[in-house]
């Protein structure tokens, strides 16, 4: 049960600052489409962390 636990937390750290180094290039790009491209994917990102931390929790449980 330990290593499905850490497996999820490993997921979730990792989609997690993904998402963060995803959310740096927000607002630089050069073309407005590839803006909002990279933000969905780092709005989608934070949405799978959240899930895997989520489920982390209800399997400690």
């Amino acid at each position: 049960m330990k290593a499905l636990i850490d497996y999820t937390l490993h997921l979730a750290d990792n989609t997690l600052i993904l998402a963060q180094r995803n959310a740096e290039w927000c607002g630089h790009g050069p073309v407005l489409e590839q803006d909002i491209a990279i933000t969905n994917i780092t709005l989608d990102l934070v949405g799978q962390s959240r899930s895997f931390y989520q489920y982390a929790a209800l399997v400690t449980e």
